[in-house]
């Protein structure tokens, strides 16, 4: 039965329950009300007739004669000597005996009232004593009929009236909460339906996607089947939404979103796992595999999208996890999926299924984010200075300063590993905050001794994004009151190219500032020399993959060559890294480069190492001789 039609019933049933539960009320009430009333009006009479009375005449004579001039249709007197419990004569009322019985079990010498009934009559009493006598006065009124019939011939149209009325409200009621109920309804329907899906691509939600993945899990375990789920990173949306807007990011969703479902053709989940992320399930089968199913994703993805007039191409990076082979409950799943993904796009590939050594990179991944974290807080970290050697004046004229990290547990952490992390975890720059006051406080600490070295501090690219560097490295400098040309920034060229306005910007204020700018790496990078030529540096830094096949590989050689011919052309110094033999620094020499870093000089060493090195090799203040080179190289890590 419709809600509609039960509230409908309901309500009128009601209605009417409480119409008639109120009319019996009122006719109870009404009869005992009339009632009390025409009791009140007989004894009202009674004392009427007492004044009239004269005491000095006969009582009882008095009584006789005056009673039948006062009786008429609504009075009827009977005369009581209530001391020999009979009525006299000379009322009106022949059936005295049932109100003689009434007051006899009323007795006493007070007004009493009553009614009683003889076959379908109803007759109302009212008797008082006449005063100083022991005579009663009665008199009795005979009730109309009431009985049913009778109430409602008197109420029958306004019960009829508010009965129809009850009934039109109660209709109206239910109407009106039928609709209230639907929209309800309705509204929990669409809240439900947000909760549980995307309203962008009406696609199901992350939540949704995890039930789902459950249920088919179920089912599929049930019937001994597998199931691939993979998770489809759209690479270029968060560029689309900076520089068309989200309005076309919007749109490209809504494309990948009908494109998955026409490669699916209705044989797997599609999901909006969010952000710029879906997910797709699929039974596997003897035709479909994680293989061709990437295959069929990507190629999927991949066609020119046409929007707002912009053709673009989207890149997407998958990544696929297969149960029960990975895993056997839906969180597991689609945790070791986004592991595969984010191995895919570490990797840069197109697309990873899960592997176990993935999950055991991730979560020492995490245990060293968290330890690196402590480490940098607690300043446990340790800073070694690798000496660069003025070819020149054939002294130890600058170091770089390089961090180091003696993990508790697992020993000395590789620079590359740890840098990594910090970089991909927002932990770069309390790292560089701690490795730039630690080198230019150990600068101070030098030249304080008399040992004006240039310390060299390398800079990631998210430091370039830092728009407080410039001030902090001025502040940290006139703390330690050090000169900004001690301070050397070795910036490569990848980070230089990732923003080159903001780098170039970012680079003229330290410029501003006197200190000096290296690029480091140099010749691995992709960097425009028409681009190069407009930056505020002071030195190139070649590469040590060029210098350490120099003397086998004529190619490096040409390319060390001609980087310090261009590097003097435009007005550059130049580091070689790398030089770990003697026929490595003669050929550099030759060259004409002016300093020169690696194994063959120094490995890189703590404060207090690199202290004593400098003391034992009798550096002269301005006069060097070749006797300092060999004192190096002898003490040399």
């Amino acid at each position: 039965m419709p809600l509609r039609l039960k509230l409908i019933l309901s309500f009128i049933t009601i209605s009417l329950m409480v119409v008639s539960i109120f009319s019996v009320v009122a006719y109870i009430s009404a009869r005992e009300y009339t009632q009390h009333v025409e009791q009140v009006r007989l004894h009202k009479s009674n004392e009427h007739l007492f004044a009239m009375l004269d005491t000095s005449l006969p009582l009882l004579a008095q009584l006789q004669n005056i009673v039948p001039h006062h009786e008429n249709r609504d009075n009827v007197f009977s005369i009581i000597d209530i001391s020999q419990k009979k009525i006299l004569p000379g009322g009106g009322f022949n059936l005295g005996t049932h109100l003689l019985a009434d007051l006899l079990i009323q007795s006493g010498n007070k007004t009493q009232q009553g009614s009683f009934t003889i076959g379908k009559q109803e007759y109302l009493w009212s008797a008082d004593p006449v005063p100083d006598s022991q005579y009663i006065i009665a008199n009795t009124y005979l009730r109309d009929s009431s009985d049913i019939s009778t109430f409602f011939s008197y109420v029958g149209t306004p019960l009829s009236t508010t009965l129809f009325i009850s009934i039109w409200i109660s209709v109206w009621a239910a109407l009106l909460l039928a609709r209230l109920f639907r929209q309800i309804s309705e509204k929990n329907t669409q809240l439900e339906y947000q909760a549980s899906h995307d309203l962008l691509t009406r696609l199901p939600n992350r939540g949704a996607i995890g039930r789902s993945v459950q249920q088919e899990m179920e089912s599929a375990k049930a019937c001994n089947e597998a199931l691939i789920f993979c998770l489809v990173d759209i690479d270029a949306l968060k560029e689309i939404n900076d520089s068309l807007g989200h309005k076309s990011g919007d749109i490209l969703l809504d494309q990948v979103t009908q494109r998955l479902k026409r490669t699916l053709q209705g044989s797997g989940h599609i999901g909006r796992f969010g952000g710029n992320k879906f997910s797709v399930m699929i039974k596997r089968s003897e035709t479909v595999n994680a293989e061709n199913i990437r295959h069929k994703l990507l190629e999927s993805v991949e066609p020119i999208y046409e929007i707002n007039g912009h053709s673009l191409y989207v890149h997407a990076t998958l990544g696929i996890a297969i149960f029960p082979e990975h895993a056997n409950n839906a969180q597991e799943l689609i945790q070791k999926t986004e592991t595969a993904l984010h191995t895919a796009k570490k990797l840069a590939i197109d697309s990873s299924v899960y592997d176990v050594s993935q999950d055991n990179n991730s979560a020492e991944r995490l245990r060293l984010t968290h330890d690196l974290r402590n480490a940098i807080h607690n300043e446990e970290l340790q800073l070694h200075y690798q000496p660069q050697f003025d070819v020149r004046r054939h002294e130890i004229g600058s170091v770089e300063a390089l961090a180091r990290w003696i993990h508790p547990q697992q020993g000395f952490i590789p620079p590359d590993t740890f840098i990594e992390i910090a970089e991909q975890t927002g932990l770069i720059q309390s790292l560089t905050d701690w490795v730039l006051r630690t080198a230019i406080k150990q600068c101070a600490e030098w030249h304080d001794m008399g040992k004006y070295l240039t310390v060299s501090v390398n800079l990631s690219a998210r430091n370039l994004h830092d728009e407080t560097l410039s001030s902090q490295i001025s502040n940290l400098l006139h703390y330690w009151n050090v000169s900004p040309e001690k301070l050397c920034l070795e910036i490569t060229e990848t980070a230089m190219m990732t923003n080159p306005a903001h780098a170039k910007k970012l680079l003229k204020e330290l410029d501003d500032l006197g200190v000096r700018l290296s690029i480091d790496d140099f010749g691995t990078g992709y960097s425009s020399l028409g681009y190069l030529k407009q930056l505020p540096v002071d030195e190139l830094k070649i590469d040590k993959s060029f210098v350490l096949n120099m003397a086998k590989d004529e190619s490096d050689a040409s390319i060390v060559r001609a980087t310090v011919s261009l590097a003097h052309d435009l007005g550059l110094e130049v580091v070689a890294e790398g030089v770990e033999d003697q026929m490595s620094q003669d050929e550099l020499s030759r060259m004409g480069c002016e300093y020169i870093q690696g194994y063959h000089i120094a490995r890189p060493m703590p404060h207090d190492e690199l202290t004593a090195m400098l003391i034992s090799t009798k550096v002269k203040n301005n006069t060097q001789t070749d006797e300092t080179l060999a004192g190096v190289q002898a003490n040399r890590l």
